[in-house]
């Protein structure tokens, strides 16, 4: 595949990722969209951007996370399902993994700086 159709691939999978991270079922739906066009679609996807799609879509989840923690009090149940993770453990956890602070943790150092 050349570096035109990855790049092609590419901003496909990161605009479809933009448009529907919010689902828990954001990867099944990137994946029946652009499997078959691009059957090794997550190893190019990966190989481009240096994570695989799952990682990816998570990234982008904790990162609207982020945003809800510092702009609005939502509680942390709410904002793990905004973002569509599977529940507040699954979302704590991951946000722990990515931040090194638990979402609780992050907002009480945002007000602690605010």
């Amino acid at each position: 595949m050349n570096g035109l159709r990855n790049a092609e691939l590419v901003d496909k999978v990161v605009i479809l990722v933009e448009k529907y991270s919010v689902h828990g079922y954001c990867l099944a739906l990137v994946e029946e969209i652009i499997a078959d066009e691009y059957p090794n679609y997550n190893m190019i996807f990966q190989q481009q951007v240096g994570m695989p799609v799952n990682e990816y879509i998570t990234k982008v989840r904790l990162h609207k996370a982020e945003g809800l923690l510092e702009d609005t009090e939502m509680d942390f149940k709410e904002i793990s399902k905004m973002i569509g993770m599977n529940g507040y453990f699954e979302f704590t956890q991951l946000f722990k993994r990515f931040h090194g602070v638990t979402p609780v943790d992050y907002r009480n150092q945002l007000h602690k700086q605010g």
